[in-house]
């Protein structure tokens, strides 16, 4: 009676890990196609640190998505990596 308790554990438990692995991948897919192909602000991010140049940094779910805004050119560029990672090692 208690093993099938316990795989019935495991089995949810792989079932909602699997979940949220699959939907933060689509998230991240997302992002990056939306800022390397048509240089739009990213979806399923946060803004959290906002530049006095008009510069953001966003965060989603294990990745980070940078806004650098050129003042004399008016161009937004996007650049999109890892939480950890610096921003020269971008995607």
């Amino acid at each position: 009676m208690k093993s099938t308790e316990k795989k019935r554990g495991k089995t949810i438990l792989t079932a909602l890990l699997l979940t949220v692995v699959i939907t933060a991948a689509g998230f991240f897919a997302t992002d990056l196609i939306r800022a390397k192909r048509y240089n739009l602000p990213p979806l399923f991010c946060i803004p959290v640190i906002q530049y006095d140049n008009g510069s953001v940094d966003y965060y989603g779910l294990g990745y980070k998505v940078w806004e650098d805004y050129h003042p004399f050119d008016r161009t937004v560029s996007y650049y999109v990596g890892f939480w950890f990672i610096p921003k020269f090692l971008n995607i």
